[in-house]
């Protein structure tokens, strides 16, 4: 274990004194072999338009492995002088605009890398424009109640003739009803006096001529037959009176109905008016205030992006110091050339302990499943001997059965104690 440690320590000293050294220099040949370098670019563009001084990050496993700043183009080069194949996490930061990350990236030599980033906050004309598009949708939206409450009104006036018109004819047919019924009267009236007629000629018909009674009984039948005419009349036209009257009555609670519904309708419209101007008046308010903010906004964005421009000099400055350092680097790695050789040495015999200490595993994994399965069998003979043990006490013979587990029980001994020889060999071998 000791072995694995100072090798890992020997590996992760190389990887950082490598880390910005852009124009490496051939330490050995095996190193090379395994860790070849790579060459990169990241383009950072936001909406189609490119982002000048993002500052963007090659890491590895929490180790950053390579950096730079974006130039006009909104693009930068990052040259890693000794990558392992490891999967790494490019980073992207901007203060006018939000981090974007690209995760588990596996380096490809000459690939680019593209990333669109998203800005922090919106500028103070589009929040104008979104302010004054606001306030114009208020405004269709209060022309459209004001047209709903003058159609509203409309249809009250409508309800109001119809009910009104619904009046005048429920009048007119009641009048219509009283005079069919005074016709319905009068045809009776008619008909009695017929029928008093006929019982006068009957009576005096020994002093009538037979021309005159025929002509009489002839007037009778006729003044009969007119009667019953008015009269079938007058029933029909009671019976219009009277459907006309449930049409009037349907008519008269639509229109009671169509009048509620109209005047609750201009009422909901004419408060939705009122909400409208008052939302309107509002927006007008918020624009100005946000138009405020967006100006304040950016002036602090202006003060954010001089700052920033500094600490990118600041950075600039910083590489210029680690190019210093890894022409010191590349005098320390020849020395560690020699360091280099001694581990791929130790590389070996880590290989063949750790190989060591998977057979090792293995085998003991193999006996921890051996040892479920002993544990599995007491388990089970724990459960016979509790029946044992419950025949026992009602008086029932269980010596035969007693034996078997008895046999049973050290046949498990034995093959524990095996199990526990084979252990204790598998140990040993690990010390």
């Amino acid at each position: 274990m000791k072995k694995i440690y100072i090798l890992v320590s020997v590996i992760l000293a190389s990887s950082g004194a490598f880390a910005f050294n852009e124009n490496p220099t051939v330490v050995s040949t095996s190193v090379v072999d395994q860790k070849a370098g790579v060459d990169i670019t990241i383009t950072v563009n936001s909406n189609g338009t490119v982002v000048k001084g993002a500052l963007v990050k090659v890491v590895a496993d929490k180790t950053v492995i390579g950096a730079g700043t974006t130039n006009e183009s909104g693009s930068v080069s990052i040259s890693i002088p000794t990558y392992g194949d490891q999967t790494v996490t490019i980073e992207v930061y901007h203060s006018l605009y939000k981090t974007d990350k690209l995760s588990v990236v596996k380096l490809e030599n000459a690939k680019t890398y593209n990333f669109s980033l998203t800005a922090k906050g919106d500028t103070a004309e589009e929040i104008s424009q979104n302010s004054e598009a606001n306030i114009a949708k208020k405004q269709e939206e209060i022309e459209k109640e004001k047209e709903r409450a003058a159609k509203a009104e409309e249809a009250k006036l409508e309800a109001q003739n119809a009910q009104k018109e619904t009046l005048e004819r429920t009048k007119a047919l009641e009048e219509e009803a009283k005079k069919a019924a005074a016709e319905k009267e009068e045809a009776l009236k008619a008909a009695e006096q017929s029928k008093k007629e006929a019982d006068e000629i009957r009576n005096a018909a020994g002093g009538v001529s037979d021309e005159r009674k025929a002509q009489i009984e002839a007037d009778i039948k006729k003044r009969e037959e007119e009667a019953k005419k008015r009269e079938e009349e007058a029933a029909a036209r009671q019976k219009e009176i009277e459907a006309e009257n449930v049409k009037l009555e349907n008519a008269n609670a639509d229109a009671k109905k169509a009048e509620k519904e109209a005047e609750k309708a201009q009422k909901d419209q004419e408060s939705a008016i009122k909400d409208a101007e008052k939302a309107a008046k509002e927006a007008e308010a918020a624009k100005k205030e946000e138009v405020k903010s967006a100006e304040e906004e950016r002036q602090a964005k202006e003060k954010a992006a001089k700052e920033e421009e500094k600490k990118q000099k600041e950075i600039e400055e910083a590489a210029k110091e680690a190019e210093k350092a890894a022409k010191e680097a590349e005098k320390e790695a020849k020395e560690a050339e020699k360091a280099a050789k001694e581990a791929e040495k130790e590389i070996k015999e880590a290989e063949k302990a750790a190989k060591e200490a998977a057979k090792i595993k293995e085998a003991l994994d193999k006996l921890d499943e051996d040892q479920q399965g002993i544990d599995k069998d007491l388990e089970k003979l724990k459960d016979k001997q509790k029946k044992i043990d419950k025949d026992r006490s009602k008086g029932k013979d269980v010596a035969s059965d007693q034996q078997k587990l008895d046999e049973d029980r050290q046949k498990i001994t034995e093959k524990q104690q095996k199990l526990d020889e084979e252990r204790k060999k598998v140990l040993k071998k690990s010390k």
